[in-house]
């Protein structure tokens, strides 16, 4: 990629980042992430004992970030079809796909911000305990990863309307299957026979839900098939959010 190309995508991203930063949504999805953390603090409080685990934090993050991130990234795109921008920057020398990258890693800065308020239970950690340092990145990684997916499905619904809610509504929805599809595939039989084919159902769901791939960083182990799923299904997402745009430009 050359430097131009970067370049532009660096724009992107600044101005994306800072038209969140002047959002009262973004404002909205800090306060109630600062709650939910607050919350999570003020109830480990009572537990000493286990101050010692970052095991809380990355489960409540999953749960939280489920309902959170979407209200982040439902007007990234539905916002520019609204007031018509999106012609504007489609006549501008930038492409579809340093739009898209560049909303993205817009949106992913201020996740990181986001990420950055857990790093208060760390420091609650250090002093009170004696913190697993690689359970912790794994931990942090896992919690980039899932981040990056997150945003990316969002970005995606939020490109398919001009509706900030129906992009918000339907990104909760896929999240909500890929965050309960690993509690949920124990209500499965383990195999299914369809078209005379054998499917084995609940592993299937299993692999497919983020619980099933959260959970072994939270506990210090790095798996490349876990690094994949989350690397995948994120670049699926973008590439599916691509191909919309490029569809959309000759309509």
């Amino acid at each position: 990629m050359t430097s131009e190309r970067m370049s532009a995508i660096t724009t992107i991203a600044g101005r994306e980042l800072k038209s969140l930063f002047v959002s009262p949504i973004a404002y909205l999805v800090l306060f109630l992430f600062f709650i939910a953390m607050g919350t999570l603090f003020s109830l480990m409080a009572f537990r000493p004992n286990e101050l010692a685990e970052i095991r809380p934090v990355t489960d409540f993050s999953r749960f939280a970030l489920f309902f959170i991130l979407p209200g982040l990234t439902m007007s990234i795109f539905s916002e520019e079809y609204k007031t018509g921008r999106i012609e504007m920057l489609r006549t501008s020398p930038i492409t579809e796909a340093q739009l898209l990258l560049g909303k993205f890693f817009g949106a992913y800065a201020f996740y990181l911000v986001l990420l950055a308020a857990t790093l208060v239970y760390v420091l609650l950690l250090t002093i009170y305990g004696r913190p697993d340092w690689g359970q912790t990145m794994a931990a942090y990684l896992g919690m980039l990863l899932m981040g990056g997916m997150f945003i990316a499905v969002g970005i995606f619904f939020s490109a398919c309307t001009k509706d900030q809610i129906v992009a918000y509504l339907a990104t909760l929805l896929v999240l909500g299957f890929l965050t309960f599809a690993s509690g949920l595939s124990t209500l499965l039989p383990t195999n299914v026979s369809l078209f005379g084919l054998t499917i084995p159902a609940a592993a299937t769901l299993n692999y497919l839900g983020v619980g099933s791939h959260i959970g072994d960083f939270s506990k210090g182990v790095v798996d490349t098939a876990h690094v994949s799923y989350f690397l995948l299904v994120t670049l699926f997402f973008l590439l599916m959010t691509y191909l919309l745009l490029e569809s959309r430009k000759w309509r």
